[in-house]
C-alpha cells in the first residue's frame, strides 16, 4: 500500500490530519504517517523524520498562520554534514541557512525533505493575516522554486481540497470520503483481546435495537467501577464495522453539559461539515446536529461514560429525539428505563489478559520487557492478579516496557504494595467526590508506578486530578512557580514520563495532557494535601483565563479549552468548601455561558457564586453586589423582570455604601437598574439613574471612554422612546465615534452603536441613511456571533422592518423569516420559548398580511413554519 505522509501542525490541522488517518485505517487502502506517530517521550529527531520520508510515496503539506516547534540546531548541522546529503545545502541554500541558525520548523523540513529525495509533494496554504514570518519566507522560497501552494479560504476549503485531491489521485472514493467518523482515537488492532463473543452478542442486540432504543455497556458485574474497558469495546466495534453506517460517532455524555457541549462540536467541519457550525449558540448547533442525524438514517452514535443520574435522564431524552441509528451507551450505572437494553460486560479471562500483556511487553529492540523461560507463566499470574481490568493491564504493560522488567519482578513489586493499598481504599474517602472509589487492582497498579515516579510528577499528578478527564492545556502550568515554591525545571521530561507510563495521554503537538478518569479518582482519593491541590488548580486557571468580561466574544476562543476544566474544578471546590477562588470561578464561567445564552447552565452557577460569596463575605461586601448583578442580568434576559429588580437595587445600595456615590461600579449598577426600568416602561425613573450613570462615568474615565459610550447609548435610546430624537441623535453619533476609536470598525458594540443610530434615524424618515448602517451593523454581528445568535436575529428583524418600510416587501420576507427561525431553533434546542418569539412571530403575521395574505393564510403559513421545529402557535410540544 502507498504511504502518505502528512506535514501539518497539529495545533492547527491536527482534527484534519486525524480524519484523513481514520479513512486510511478503515478503508486500508494506504497508510497515513505523521510526525507524532513516531516521537518518543517528546524526543524530535530529524533522523527519524528522515527515514519516514524518504519511506513515504506522497507528502501532503499544510500551510497555516503556526510554524511550529523548529528542529535543533545539533540535528540539523548533522544532516547537512553527513556525506550523503552534501547535496541538499547547494539545492536549499536559504533552506540550510536557517536550518543551522535552528529556526526551520519541523513541517517546514518535511516539505523540503520530500523535495530533496524526490517525493511528490502538495501543498496548501491557508489564506490567513496572521501568517508568522517564518511561513511567509516559507512560502516565498516555495515560490522561487516554482512550487505554488495552493491557497484556500478557510479550514472548510482546505478539507474540500486535500479530499480531493485524495480522490483524484484514486487513493479513496467520493462515498469513502464522504462517511463521517468522529471516535477519540484509532484502533489497537491486535491488541484487543478476548471480547469476540461478547462483540457478537453486542451486534445482535444493536441489530435488533427498535425506534427509540439504544444498547448500554455497562460495568454491572464490577458494581459500578470503571477500568473495564468499556470505552475501548464501543470504539473497536465501531472500527470495525464502521462501513456499514452512515456516519459512525462519538460524544462523551458523563453530564447533561457536556452531552450538549458534544453534540454542537459534530456539526464543525471535521465532522458534519454543517452551515451551523458556526453559531455562536450551542443550542443552535446542537439542533442541527440532530436534524442532520434525524435525515440520515444508518448512523452509528457512541454516548460515553454516562456515569451520574443527570446523565442518564439527559441521555433517555435525547434518545426519545433520535430514530434511524444506532445508540450504543457506556456507563457505570445499571438504572435505565425500558429505552435501553444493559450488557454486561465482564472483565477479561485470565488467558486472554496474559496474551495481551505478552503482546503489549513484547521485546523490540531497547524496548519491552526482559524476557525470561517463565514468561507465559508469569503472564497468566499477573493478569489473574489485576482481575482482568483493561485499564490496570495496560499501565502494568507501560511499566514493564518503560523499566525494562520482568513480568516476575513486576509481580513481586505489585504484591508489595497490596496491603497499604487495602488500608487505605478501606478508609472512609473523604475526597472522592460523587463517582465510586477505584477498586483494588487499578489502585495496587497505580501504587506500583507512583513510587517510581519522581516528585515533580507525583505533584503534577495530584493538581491534574482536579481538572476535567479532557485534554489540558500545558499552557496552564506556565504560571505554575508563580503560585508554588514549585521547581518547574525538568517540566516536559516530567510529561513525557508520565505518558510512558500510561500515567495521563500525551499530544505533544497540541501541548495538551489528559489523565484517565478512574486514575483521577485513584489520585483525589489518595491525596494527603486535597485541599491545596484543588486551590493551586483553581489558581492556574484563574490566571489561564482570558482577561476582561466573558461576555467579550473576543475572549471566547480562549475560554473554550478552559471551560470544561473550570467547571470540574468549581464542583470539587465547592464540594469541599473552599470559598476563594471558587466564587470567583464559578462567577466569569456563570457570565460566559450567560452570553452564549446557555441560561439553563448558566443560572446555577451564578446562584452558587452568589451563595458562597454571601457566606464568605457578608450580605453586603461588593463581591456581593457583583454576583447580585450578574444574576439579575440573566433573570431579565429570561424575562423575569420582577425577579431581577430586587437584586439590581440590592447591589446598588451595597456600591453605594461601600465606595459612595460617584463610583465606577456605582455607575454600572445604575445603569443596569435604569435599562430595567425603561423595560418595564418606567421611562420617568430610569433617565435620572441614567444621566448620573453618565456623569459618574465621564468624570472618571474622560469624555472617550467605553463605558461613557454605553452610557450614552442607553441615555440616547431612552430619549428616543421618549420623543426627544433631536436630543438622542447626537449622544449617539459620540458614542459610535467612540467604540469605532476603541474597537475598530468591526466590533460588536459598534454593531450596537450602528443599529441604535440607523433605527433613530429610520424613525426620522432618513431612511436611505438608515439602510447602510443597518447593513453594517448585521454583518458585523453575523461575522463575531455566528449565524444564529439572537443579536443577529434583532439585526435581520430591523433591516426587515426598514425595507418593509420602504414597500420593499419581498426582500424583507426571508430576512423576517430567517429572523423567525434563528428563535423557533432556540426554543426547539432549550424546551422553552425565546423571549423574543412572540414578537417575531407578530412581526412576521404583520409582514405577511403587508404582502396580501389572507389572516387563515397567514396562520396556515405560520403553521407549517412551527411545525417544522415541533412547535405550534400554542407553544413547545415535544415530538
Amino acid at each position: 500500500m502507498p504511504t502518505l505522509f502528512l506535514s501539518t501542525v497539529s495545533s492547527e490541522f491536527g482534527m484534519l490530519r486525524r480524519r484523513v488517518a481514520n479513512l486510511a485505517q478503515r478503508t486500508k487502502k494506504c497508510y497515513v504517517r505523521h510526525q507524532d506517530d513516531f516521537f518518543h517521550r517528546g524526543v524530535r529527531t530529524l533522523q527519524k523524520l528522515v527515514e519516514e520520508v524518504q519511506e513515504s510515496d506522497l507528502v501532503i503539506h499544510l500551510i497555516g498562520a503556526q510554524s511550529g516547534w523548529c528542529i535543533p540546531v545539533d540535528q540539523a548541522n548533522a544532516f547537512l554534514d553527513y556525506e550523503k546529503h552534501r547535496d541538499f545545502q547547494s539545492r536549499f541554500p536559504d533552506v540550510s541557512k536557517q536550518a543551522r541558525e535552528g529556526i526551520l520548523p519541523a513541517t517546514q523540513w518535511e516539505a523540503w525533505l520530500g523535495l530533496y529525495f524526490g517525493k511528490r509533494l502538495i501543498s496548501f496554504q491557508m489564506e490567513t493575516p496572521d501568517l508568522d514570518n517564518l511561513q511567509t519566507e516559507h512560502v516565498e522560497r516555495l515560490n522561487k522554486i516554482e512550487e505554488y501552494p495552493k491557497a484556500v479560504a478557510n479550514l472548510e476549503a482546505m478539507v474540500d481540497e486535500i479530499f480531493g485531491s485524495l480522490i483524484t489521485l484514486g487513493l479513496f472514493t467520493v462515498e469513502e470520503v464522504r462517511l463521517p467518523i468522529h471516535l477519540p482515537y484509532p484502533s489497537i488492532g491486535t491488541l484487543f483481546k478476548g471480547r469476540d463473543e461478547f462483540m457478537e452478542q453486542l451486534r445482535a442486540s444493536l441489530r435488533s435495537s427498535t425506534h427509540h432504543r439504544a444498547t448500554a455497556i455497562m460495568g454491572k458485574a464490577l458494581h459500578g467501577l470503571g477500568g473495564v474497558g468499556k470505552t475501548r469495546l464501543a470504539v473497536e466495534y465501531a472500527w470495525q464495522y464502521a462501513d456499514e453506517f452512515s456516519a459512525v460517532l462519538c460524544v462523551t455524555a458523563d453530564s447533561p453539559e457536556n452531552l450538549n457541549r458534544n453534540l454542537a462540536e459534530l456539526t464543525g467541519p471535521m465532522v458534519l461539515d454543517l452551515a451551523e457550525h458556526s453559531a455562536t449558540e450551542q443550542e443552535v448547533r446542537v439542533a442541527a446536529a440532530l436534524r442532520w442525524l434525524q435525515s440520515h438514517p444508518g448512523w452509528f452514535l457512541i454516548l460515553d461514560n454516562v456515569d451520574t443520574e443527570e446523565a442518564v435522564d439527559a441521555v433517555e431524552e435525547l434518545l426519545a429525539k433520535l430514530h434511524g441509528g444506532q445508540v450504543l451507551i457506556t456507563s457505570r450505572l445499571a438504572r435505565f428505563s425500558d429505552m435501553v437494553e444493559s450488557l454486561e460486560l465482564n472483565v477479561m479471562s485470565p488467558a486472554d489478559g496474559a496474551t495481551f500483556l505478552l503482546e503489549k511487553t513484547h521485546p523490540k529492540g531497547r524496548r519491552g520487557r526482559r524476557p525470561t523461560a517463565t514468561d507465559q507463566a508469569d503472564a497468566l499470574e499477573l493478569a489473574k492478579e489485576l482481575d482482568g481490568l483493561a485499564l490496570a493491564m495496560e499501565q502494568a504493560g507501560a511499566y514493564i516496557v518503560q523499566m525494562r522488567s520482568t513480568f516476575s519482578d513486576y509481580l513481586s513489586l505489585w504484591r508489595s504494595h497490596k496491603a497499604a493499598v487495602q488500608e487505605w481504599l478501606n478508609r472512609t474517602i473523604q475526597y472522592a467526590g460523587p463517582t465510586n472509589a477505584p477498586v483494588r487492582s487499578v489502585a495496587v497498579t497505580w501504587q506500583t508506578t507512583i513510587d517510581q515516579l519522581g516528585e515533580l510528577e507525583r505533584r503534577l499528578l495530584d493538581v491534574l486530578a482536579w481538572f476535567a478527564p479532557e485534554p489540558v492545556p500545558l499552557s496552564i502550568f506556565a504560571r505554575l512557580t508563580e503560585l508554588s515554591q514549585w521547581d518547574a525545571d525538568g517540566f516536559d521530561h516530567a510529561i513525557s514520563n508520565l505518558a510512558d507510563f500510561s500515567m495521563l495521554t500525551w499530544d505533544a503537538e497540541l501541548e495538551t495532557v489528559m489523565v484517565h478518569r478512574v486514575v483521577q479518582e485513584i489520585l483525589r482519593t489518595r491525596q494527603a494535601e486535597p485541599n491545596a491541590n484543588l486551590t493551586l488548580a483553581m489558581g492556574l486557571l484563574r490566571k489561564s483565563i482570558p482577561e476582561g468580561n466573558p461576555a467579550d466574544v473576543r475572549t471566547w476562543p480562549a475560554w473554550e479549552p478552559l471551560r470544561l476544566h473550570v467547571d470540574s474544578a468549581t464542583k470539587h471546590g465547592k464540594r469541599l468548601d473552599i470559598p476563594i477562588p471558587t466564587s470567583f470561578l464559578m462567577g466569569q464561567l456563570g457570565t460566559l455561558l450567560w452570553a452564549k445564552a446557555l441560561h439553563r447552565e448558566a443560572e446555577p452557577l451564578m446562584r452558587r457564586a452568589l451563595a458562597i460569596d454571601e457566606q464568605s463575605y457578608g450580605q453586603d461586601h461588593p463581591s456581593v453586589a457583583i454576583r447580585l448583578n450578574n444574576l439579575a442580568q440573566l433573570l431579565q434576559a429570561t424575562n423575569r423582570l420582577a425577579e431581577a429588580e430586587p437584586l439590581m437595587r440590592r447591589a446598588l445600595a451595597i456600591d453605594e455604601q461601600s465606595y459612595g456615590q460617584d463610583h465606577p461600579d456605582v455607575a454600572i449598577d445604575l445603569n443596569n437598574l435604569a435599562q430595567l426600568l425603561q423595560a418595564t416602561n418606567r421611562l420617568a425613573e430610569a433617565e435620572p439613574l441614567m444621566r448620573r450613570a453618565l456623569a459618574i462615568d465621564e468624570q472618571s474615565y474622560g469624555q472617550d471612554h467605553p463605558n461613557v459610550a454605553r452610557d450614552l447609548n442607553n441615555l440616547a435610546q431612552l430619549l428616543q422612546a421618549t420623543n426627544r430624537l433631536a436630543e438622542a441623535e447626537p449622544l449617539m453619533r459620540r458614542a459610535l465615534s467612540i467604540d469605532e476609536q476603541s474597537y475598530g470598525q468591526d466590533h460588536p458594540n459598534v454593531a450596537r452603536d450602528l443599529n441604535n443610530l440607523a433605527q433613530l434615524l429610520q424613525a426620522t424618515n432618513r431612511l436611505a441613511e438608515a439602510e447602510p448602517l443597518m447593513r453594517r451593523a448585521f454583518a458585523i454581528d453575523e461575522q463575531s456571533y455566528g449565524q444564529d445568535h439572537p443579536n443577529v436575529a434583532i439585526r435581520l428583524n430591523n433591516l426587515a422592518q426598514l425595507l418593509q418600510a420602504t414597500n420593499r416587501l419581498a426582500d424583507a420576507e426571508p430576512l423576517m423569516r430567517r429572523h423567525v427561525e434563528i428563535f423557533l431553533r432556540f426554543t426547539q434546542a432549550t424546551g422553552h420559548p425565546h423571549p423574543n418569539l412572540q414578537n417575531a412571530l407578530n412581526n412576521y403575521s404583520q409582514l405577511l398580511q403587508a404582502m396580501g395574505r389572507s389572516e387563515t393564510e397567514v396562520l396556515q403559513e405560520l403553521n407549517v413554519l412551527l411545525s417544522q421545529y415541533g412547535l405550534s402557535l400554542g407553544g413547545p410540544s415535544r415530538q
